[in-house]
């Protein structure tokens, strides 16, 4: 009884109507499951950030946010609209008709950023709100993209991002979820978030790109495949595959297009023959130091059969299955490795295979992750140093002499500064009844020719019989990749590899901003006061007439089926007291 004689003298002496009772509680009902502008959504943790080694972003979440409002829990629109306007950058007149909506809640902006919610913040308007929402960017667009792979609604769906989903979504996971990586820790781990750190070098990756594209223009070549390795670790610096996709629009590119030809069986092991036949020979020859006689004199093959270099391809498993670690353990794209009584190898099979014969006779597997970053424990956690992705082919004393044979051998130069090896292979695949001609090139350099530190495979892919245009000084594969080799390996020379991460990049942010502009489209709008008029629906599928007609509550009837071909109303004419609307389609053009 007390507490009902206070609340009636507080309203009796304020003057409160029952509107502003009914708009009080609707308010309060409203709090309980929408965020209001006077508080910002609260910060959640986004998707982890995907670096390369030098920790330049692959792949970054930003968060987003959209402006709604309640219109019957604000009472001056006029007022409200007026001090959003400079804020969101939409006129004031076209929010004030979004105001007037009959939905209950009405969509006013989108992509807004943090600075502009911060800003609404302090208008404390009634019945406005913000919900986040979270976007995945990649800042280099098409650069390795086939690795780094892209997502869909927050999830994963192929490369780096699919392989490792649970780790870069927020909310935490155990060191059993990633066995690769040597995580003391027992308990939960990316609470606030994890990082990826790649073995992939932007740098590297960036000039790969551009010479393969120059080759490929030079060449007339259809496809493109390069790949950089670190012989002593199997680490992946690069790889290229053109043409390329870009993962922020890859719903634009077919899935062939999404497809890493890095791991296709595509290129003839008999290619590689010239310089297998040569590690054979050594290999037979036994621990003896003496040297190969010059091919010029040399029997035919070295005196070997071809069981007996079989035997050694064999034991070198150059044609063994290499694991992507990105998807499944076998080659991708292709189960079957032999077509007739040819062996076909995937560019990142001759990698591996090649890279173990200069670096001791130790068969990597490839590796494309570096380590993890706890963001919450500030703490930087590297792979596993095990044997179990390492396999030994070659004796140490073979290792270093089949080194310095192919030094000696496949030299660049009389400096022996590099490695370089090339091979063409041209074929007729047959496609059902008819025949696909397939033409192409392969260069392998390694630098320095010593003991190479890195390892570059590129490819190029022809599909036609045409000459190619004639220019005056054509560049050859040799040429542009023994050049792009030196370069590769200056550069990589130069650069200083970091060990934590930084703030994110501002530049890349400003870049998300303004594709996120050029790419906005104006909320529709929706004219709320007056008569309706008719739009125009003649060549519309049904669907999209419809969907034109919709809120306009009219009495549709069809007759026919196909594209709208005739309508009544007229297209332009008003819609007060018309109730019913009659549409003819036909399925002839």
């Amino acid at each position: 009884m007390i507490l009902l004689a206070a609340a009636g003298g507080v309203l009796y002496r304020l003057p409160i109507s029952l509107q502003d009772i009914s708009r009080i509680l609707q308010l309060a009902a409203g709090k309980t499951f929408q965020a209001p502008a006077n508080k910002i959504v609260a910060q959640k943790s986004l998707r982890g950030i995907i670096y390369d080694r030098n920790f330049n972003e692959l792949a970054v979440s930003y968060p987003l946010f959209s402006l709604f409002v309640h219109p019957a829990k604000n009472s001056d629109h006029s007022q409200a609209a007026r001090k959003l306007a400079d804020i969101i950058q939409i006129p004031e007149d076209k929010l004030e008709r979004r105001f007037k909506g009959t939905d209950r809640v009405v969509q006013l902006a989108d992509d807004l950023d943090r600075n502009q919610v911060r800003a609404i913040e302090r208008l404390h308007l009634d019945g406005i709100f913000c919900k986040r929402s979270e976007v995945r960017y990649y800042p280099e667009n098409e650069a390795a993209a086939t690795i780094i792979g892209y997502t869909g609604n927050g999830v994963g769906l192929s490369g780096v991002e699919k392989k490792y989903d649970l780790v870069l979504r927020p909310g935490g996971y155990r060191a059993a979820d990633l066995p690769e990586v040597r995580i003391d820790d027992k308990g939960v781990l990316g609470r606030k978030g994890s990082d990826l750190i790649l073995t992939l070098d932007l740098a590297l990756q960036k000039r790969i790109d551009t010479r393969l594209q120059e080759l490929l223009h030079e060449q007339d070549g259809a496809r493109g495949m390069a790949l950089l390795l670190e012989p002593s670790s199997g680490k992946v610096l690069a790889s290229s595959s053109q043409p390329s996709f870009n993962p922020n629009y890859f719903w634009k590119t077919g899935a062939a297009g999404r497809h890493d030809r890095i791991f296709q069986p595509l290129f003839p092991i008999d290619c590689l023959r010239p310089l297998l036949t040569r590690v054979a020979a050594i290999i037979i020859q036994g621990e003896e130091s003496v040297p190969l006689l010059p091919v010029t004199i040399a029997a035919r093959d070295f005196g070997l059969d071809n069981a007996q270099y079989k035997e050694i391809e064999q034991a070198l498993q150059i044609s063994h299955p290499v694991a992507d670690g990105l998807l499944m353990d076998t080659n991708s794209g292709r189960d079957d490795l032999e077509e007739g009584n040819k062996q076909y190898l995937s560019l990142m099979q001759v990698g591996v295979g090649l890279a173990e014969l200069v670096n001791g006779g130790w068969r990597h597997r490839p590796v494309f992750l570096d380590s993890v970053y706890d963001v919450e424990k500030g703490h930087r956690f590297h792979l596993k140093k095990t044997t179990k992705n390492s396999i030994h082919v070659l004796s140490p004393t073979q290792g270093v002499r089949i080194r310095r044979d192919l030094a000696t051998h496949f030299s660049s130069s009389k400096k022996k500064k590099s490695l370089i090896f090339t091979a063409k292979n041209s074929r007729i695949e047959p496609v059902g009844t008819f025949g696909h001609y397939v033409q192409q090139q392969i260069f392998v350099g390694m630098i320095p020719g010593k003991k190479p530190e890195l390892l570059l495979v590129m490819a190029i892919e022809r599909d036609q019989l045409a000459p190619r245009v004639k220019r005056k000084k054509p560049k050859t594969i040799a040429g542009l990749g023994n050049s792009l080799l030196m370069n590769l390996y200056t550069t990589a020379a130069r650069e200083h590899i970091a060990e934590f991460p930084h703030e994110k990049n501002k530049k890349n942010f400003a870049r998300f901003l303004i594709s996120r502009r050029m790419e906005y489209s104006p909320l529709p709008m929706k004219k709320y006061t007056g008569a309706m008029e008719m739009p125009k629906l003649v060549g519309l599928s049904l669907r999209k007439g419809l969907q034109q007609l919709n809120g306009r509550k009219l009495h549709i009837l069809i007759e026919g089926t196909g594209r709208i071909v005739s309508q009544s109303p007229a297209p332009g004419a008003r819609l007060q007291g018309v109730k019913a609307c009659r549409l003819r389609l036909d399925s002839r053009i």
